[in-house]
């Protein structure tokens, strides 16, 4: 270093030396110090950058030719950071295991994609070797382990030293292609005491971001989904501020469906999907089924399907739910509306659904008023309505007294319709007291009787107390 920072030169002739090579002859390195000290000196006094530095136009931006994003693994893991998000327990470290040792060993993985081969380094941080031990000896199934898949239980934070480690390693390898981080709260930063959530999630990745575009190496970080479920954007139920998605290049979120598990992938290099996965508890291996939409739309007529073929009777839609394990009323009965249209279902009447060969075959159950769906009863259109002398002789055998009439005179003035609504005299208190207006008398209103209606014998007593002042006096 040079120590009054002013003359590189001065430095490099007090630093010549003449050096005795073995054969006794000198050889002067004044040249090779010259250049050394100039290094130094531009080093030491280099300018601060500007906003200059790394200015391009878009000309020559568009003349420039870059690698191609490199993919890791096809339809989820591109380069850059990713984020692993699920619920505890669901098997997000089974995964990232399981895709170590295909990028480590030619294997294939989620039954038939194939990674890029090179160096990994998993980080498992919640775990011990010898756990770790019996993952490996029960997905590998007695095969030899891969050499080029290194595995850490613990490691610095990347603020601590841990990011210059994880690049050391990159150099250290032949060919770095994977780093899996199980979990990201271990290795964060630590919030600031004053630091606002959204930048502390930001910094979080951005430091593995940048390495992992430099190195064109991708990183797996896996965290959990809050409790919380979102309605509109599965990609929302990650833990943590918007900072931490929008940090990240590519977001990946395991969610529990229909018995089966449902991937969510979106990402700037990739494109997005959603696909159904299943875990085979014995090789304790996930596996891609396909297309989420297709996958989940047959297994749910399956299994309504099944369940009308095994209960042989008409069901309604809360038993369908109930027999299927299904939540979302709207949704089966879209569904329940698509298989009919296909033939798969029978609509039997208002709310009630029957499997197509039951029906056929004349096997199901009679439907009675028991069938009917909450809320509603059986309808009988074949019912004709009865007269009024049967409705007044109904009353009399449940209240034991015969229905009667009531007189009462009713003003124009309750007829609105004629009217539109409005009255058409000046003081409507007239229609009450019954006063003459305009040589009108109300006594010249048309009577009417109203019959009353047949009523329970529970409450005809009290109605008749309310009423009798009225019409009897």
């Amino acid at each position: 270093m040079v120590s009054d920072g002013k003359d590189w030169k001065k430095a490099a002739q007090d630093a010549w030396k003449v050096w005795e090579s073995p054969d006794g002859h000198g050889e002067d390195y004044s040249d090779h110090l010259k250049q050394a000290a100039r290094e130094i000196a531009q080093e030491e006094f280099k300018e601060p950058p500007t906003w200059r530095d790394g200015l391009i136009t878009a000309k020559d931006l568009q003349t420039k030719t870059f690698a191609p994003v490199r993919i890791i693994l096809p339809r989820l893991i591109p380069e850059g950071v990713t984020i692993l998000a699920g619920k505890p327990k669901i098997g997000k470290s089974w995964l990232q295991l399981d895709i170590g040792l295909a990028v480590a060993s030619d294997r294939f993985v989620l039954g038939a994609e194939k990674p890029v081969q090179g160096d990994c380094l998993y980080l498992a941080l919640e775990d011990n070797q010898r756990r770790l031990k019996e993952r490996l000896d029960k997905i590998l199934q007695n095969t030899t382990a891969p050499q080029r898949l290194e595995l850490r239980t613990d490691w610095r934070r990347v603020d601590q030293g841990g990011l210059e480690d994880i690049r050391e390693w990159c150099r250290s390898v032949e060919k770095p292609r994977l780093i899996l981080i199980d979990t990201l709260a271990v290795i964060r930063p630590v919030a600031g005491r004053n630091e606002q959530a959204y930048a502390a999630d930001y910094r979080a990745l951005q430091g593995l971001q940048k390495l992992a575009g430099e190195l064109q190496l991708g990183i797996v970080v896996t965290t959990h989904l809050r409790k919380a479920p979102s309605e509109d954007d599965p990609f929302d139920e990650v833990s943590g501020t918007l900072g931490l998605t929008g940090a990240a290049d590519t977001i990946v979120v395991m969610k529990r469906h229909s018995g089966m598990t449902k991937i969510y992938v979106r990402g700037r290099d990739i494109q997005e999907g959603e696909f159904a996965a299943e875990f085979n508890t014995q090789t304790c291996r996930w596996r891609l089924v396909g297309d989420a939409v297709e996958v989940f739309r047959s297994e749910a007529r399956r299994a309504v399907a099944t369940a009308l073929k095994e209960a042989k009777r008409a069901m309604s839609i809360s038993d369908i739910m109930a027999a299927t394990e299904r939540r979302d009323r709207h949704a089966t009965e879209v569904l329940l509306h698509r298989m009919e249209k296909a033939g798969e279902v029978k609509h039997i009447s208002r709310g009630l659904w029957a499997h197509p060969r039951l029906t056929d075959s004349g096997e199901i159950n009679e439907i009675d008023a028991s069938d009917a769906p909450d809320g509603s009863e059986a309808i009988d259109d074949t019912t004709d309505f009865e007269t009024d002398e049967s409705h007044r002789e109904s009353h009399s055998k449940l209240t034991g007294s015969e229905g009667c009439e009531i007189p009462c005179e009713i003003p124009e003035a309750a007829y609105p319709l004629k009217s539109n609504g409005k009255s058409t005299e000046p003081d409507n208190l007239t229609d009450l007291t019954g006063i003459e207006r305009n040589g009108c008398d109300l006594t010249e209103v048309t009577i009417c009787a109203i019959r009353l209606p047949a009523i329970a014998a529970s409450i005809s007593d009290d109605i008749e107390d309310i009423l009798e002042p009225r019409w009897r006096s």
